[in-house]
């Protein structure tokens, strides 16, 4: 490869992050909350996501003993949804957490435009056990 092709293929690389070489755009991630100290199946409030890439994580642990959680990440493209069925909802993903008394997470990415977007905890056992849900853009 001559060094013509070189530098052009270091130029195009360089306008890819965002300036010249030697220059990387700064990303700044925010979260939201989406379950807070969940104890029992609960559906949390639906948030509208403003980006596409999205992370979820659930976060959570027991006060003794193990345990374990399912957090449900649900999408909906409907106006207004129905919030206490599942009638309007699709699934995006399931998190599911071995839970003890040191916490423990899990999580996914999503590439998908939604409207809106919740975290729903089907099922959670154990001693003290408690779970949270982080939504990232």
């Amino acid at each position: 490869m001559g060094v013509r092709r070189i530098w052009a293929a270091v130029g195009i690389v360089a306008l890819l992050m965002g300036g010249g070489v030697g220059h990387a755009q700064q990303v700044t991630v925010s979260s939201v909350q989406m379950l807070a100290d969940a104890t029992t199946t609960a559906t949390g409030e639906k948030h509208s996501p403003r980006c596409v890439t999205r992370t979820f994580q659930g976060l959570g642990a027991t006060s003794s003993g193990s345990g374990a959680a399912a957090i449900v990440i649900e999408a909906s493209n409907k106006a207004t949804p129905a919030e206490s069925t599942n009638v309007d909802w699709t699934t995006l993903g399931t998190i599911s957490l071995t839970l003890g008394t040191t916490q423990t997470n899990d999580g996914f990415v999503s590439v998908a435009s939604w409207r809106w977007v919740r975290a729903r905890v089907s099922s959670i056992s154990g001693t003290g056990a408690t779970v949270n849900a982080y939504m990232g853009c």
